[in-house]
């Protein structure tokens, strides 16, 4: 979660009972980003976006659509079989560099622009320290080796659905904290414009997919399917 004025993530924080992403833009901010007209404070509830975001994803598994996501995900799914691995941690290591090298740039133009060289080379360098661990993990987890998955026939998907029966009931009843692996596998990114109240949400998948199955063998809600490597898309 983005916040499209400055770019920079949104911190999620518990305001009673309920989860919202908040970008804060104090003093320090404010310097780094001399003539952006931003809010003191951004705010944005989570349960909101949730609700529309799960019925998107949903859709994929109408009546109408059903025959052309199974082709898709299993197209996926062979793809990914011999596609190179790709994991979440990697992704999130990857990330932790890019957003690195954001901050540097950033210091360094303020630091060109005359802020105090004193605050902006402590800015620096926790920001290069961050980088150098985050690049140290990911050289680490690249010489990491991990089975790759049996592709899944566009039967075996099918057989899948039917057993989990409402998706979309399924997908909107589940707690947040279980959705997280779902939005992840899925390459879910959301920008949010506070001006129009408009969050926009893009999906790129980039891990291969898993497929489990609940230990007692009945289609409990911890069945899981996610494909990746293949990109569906979804117009409303």
């Amino acid at each position: 979660m983005r916040c499209s004025l400055c770019g920079r993530k949104m911190q999620p924080s518990a305001i009673r009972d309920r989860v919202y992403y908040r970008c804060e833009f104090k003093e320090q901010e404010a310097a780094l980003y001399p003539g952006l007209d931003h809010p003191r404070t951004v705010n944005l509830r989570e349960d909101i976006v949730c609700r529309e975001l799960d019925a998107w994803i949903a859709r994929a598994f109408e009546l109408a659509r059903l025959t052309a996501t199974i082709t898709a995900l299993s197209a996926a799914s062979i793809a990914a079989s011999t596609a190179p691995i790709h994991t979440p941690e990697q992704a999130q290591a990857r990330q932790a560099i890019k957003e690195c090298e954001r901050k540097l740039a950033r210091y360094q133009a303020t630091l060109d622009a005359g802020a105090d060289p004193a605050v902006v080379t402590q800015w620096i360098n926790d920001a290069q320290r961050d980088k150098d661990t985050a690049q140290k993990k990911l050289d680490a987890l690249r010489s990491t080796n991990r089975k790759k998955e049996t592709p899944l026939t566009a039967d075996q998907i099918r057989a899948i659905t039917e057993r989990l029966g409402n998706i979309a009931q399924r997908i909107q009843a589940a707690h947040a904290d279980k959705k997280g692996p779902l939005y992840e596998a899925l390459g879910i990114t959301i920008s949010y414009d506070n001006a129009t109240r408009t969050a926009t949400v893009r999906s790129k998948p980039s891990i291969p997919y898993r497929y489990s199955e609940c230990p007692r063998g009945d289609s409990a809600p911890n069945d899981t399917l996610v494909i990746a490597q293949g990109r569906l898309y979804l117009k409303r």
